[in-house]
């Protein structure tokens, strides 16, 4: 009694897996007719692209035997204007597509269930050879963002690590759940510089579980590097210099603008965006230092028998360091253009750089130094908005 108990239970299991079997075959008929009953199946992806913008474009193949009647699906959000398709590495232009519900298998082994799915019908097609399929999808669902996490540890070392933040919705479509469960590649793209060998806006994270309503951080680069402070006074703007951490970038990608957070003995010291790329410098700005002073003035004179630069403006910049250690110290201020005629200064020290609009001049000043720098410069403009923060003014026409 038992082992028939036991056979019929394997006949049972038998007959389901035969019932599953004829399901997902192309075309089956119905019992005691000529119709056919048309199941479908989702393109087999093998790369997914996930770009910075928020665009995903999937990259898929169409076995031979996927393709019924010249037809093939797709999921109902595809980008119809970014759809390629090719056969045996030749582009087929010729094609047509149109929305409609079908029978499809979601999941080997699964029952096929009705979906509402793209067919693309291609005329004229090499029998019993594959498809190869790029095309996007709206409202994927999936984005991602870069993190920089800079740790400070000791002697001036900061331990840095590129992040990708992955985010992925609750209400994905059914069918973007089940092309996520075939695991294909995972690419994160960034949409600058695309087309660029050495861009390194390409980060291939591999065959990677995706799910929904998770999200993910995985490390894409990391390296260390050495810092120093560095004070930067914006002098026509503000009282006095700001903090600034400086550090040659130790990462080889592109990353472009992303969110950093800096932390120093396990507490978050500060947060903000800064931008990642091999050939520039950190340049975080980390606080103000009050034991450094500063004084400014300026004194403008009037010459009218000069025509076209009547005014002279002569500006003095004062910084004394009253902390207890040495500080690297740039005083930056703005160029002054003239109205109609061009605008020329003189200088008793030259500056060090001239960064776009801009005099910079560097200095390393000991505890309880003082600098003064000093220079004037010949113009069409009697007044400058940002004089009336300065210490001292005279002859401005205030």
């Amino acid at each position: 009694m038992k082992s028939r108990f036991l056979s019929l239970i394997f006949l049972m299991l038998v007959l389901a897996g035969a019932a599953v079997r004829r399901a997902e075959a192309q075309a089956i008929r119905q019992e005691g007719g000529n119709d056919e009953i048309i199941v479908y199946r989702l393109p087999d992806t093998q790369k997914v692209y996930i770009y910075r913008a928020g665009n995903v474009v999937y990259d898929a193949s169409i076995p031979a035997g996927s393709i019924i009647n010249n037809t093939f699906i797709l999921p109902d959000n595809v980008q119809l204007n970014s759809l390629t398709v090719s056969q045996g590495g030749t582009r087929i232009h010729s094609y047509t597509t149109f929305t409609s519900e079908v029978l499809v298998v979601l999941r080997r082994g699964e029952t096929p269930r009705q979906v509402r799915v793209v067919q693309v019908h291609v005329p004229d097609l090499k029998a019993g050879s594959s498809l190869e399929v790029k095309y996007g999808i709206r409202n994927s669902g999936l984005a991602w963002n870069l993190i920089l996490d800079l740790e400070v540890t000791a002697n001036n070392s900061l331990n840095c690590a590129l992040i990708a933040e992955m985010r992925v919705n609750n209400d994905l479509p059914e069918i973007t759940r089940s092309i996520l469960s075939q695991r294909p590649e995972i690419i994160l793209a960034s949409t600058a510089n695309a087309l660029l060998e050495d861009s390194a806006t390409l980060f291939n994270l591999g065959k990677i579980q995706i799910e929904a309503g998770k999200r993910q951080l995985i490390k894409l680069e990391e390296g260390g590097t050495s810092y120093r402070i560095v004070y930067q006074w914006d002098a026509n703007h503000r009282e006095r210099p700001s903090a600034y951490m400086r550090a040659q970038t130790p990462l080889k990608s592109m990353a472009g603008r992303v969110q950093y957070y800096l932390t120093s003995g396990g507490i978050l010291y500060d947060d903000g965006t800064v931008d990642v790329s091999p050939d520039r410098s950190f340049n975080i700005r980390v606080g103000e230092q009050p034991n450094i002073v500063t004084y400014k003035s300026i004194v403008t004179a009037e010459y009218p028998e000069r025509e076209n630069l009547p005014f002279t403006h002569n500006l003095e910049y004062q910084v004394e360091n009253h902390s207890s250690r040495t500080i690297d110290l740039e005083i930056s201020i703005p160029i002054a253009t003239g109205i109609k005629h061009r605008t020329e200064y003189h200088f008793t020290k030259a500056p060090d750089e001239r960064p776009g609009d801009r005099l910079l001049w560097k200095y390393t000043i000991a505890p309880d130094e003082k600098i003064v720098l000093q220079f004037s410069f010949d113009a069409d403009l009697k007044n400058d908005p940002s004089y009336r923060q300065f210490d001292y003014s005279e002859g401005n026409g205030r």
